[in-house]
């Protein structure tokens, strides 16, 4: 039986996940190009900031870690 703190925290986050999926699409309805834009350059943002931080941490690894 799952304890009722995974349950609590499992019924949340899908309520969080219905509820940004709702707005981003209302949004898109709203003004399409312009939602389009912003949700096109915070990928481009999110995905840089990753490939950023896994260079950095793979720099570190293949020169035997910070000294």
């Amino acid at each position: 039986m799952p304890s009722i703190k995974k349950a609590v925290a499992r019924k949340a986050v899908k309520s969080t996940a219905k509820h940004t999926t709702h707005g981003t699409f209302s949004k898109l309805k709203r003004d399409p190009l312009r939602a389009t834009t912003l949700l096109g350059l915070g990928a481009v943002a999110g995905a840089l900031a990753t490939w950023l931080l896994g260079r950095s941490g793979s720099d570190a690894a293949a020169v035997g870690g910070p000294a």
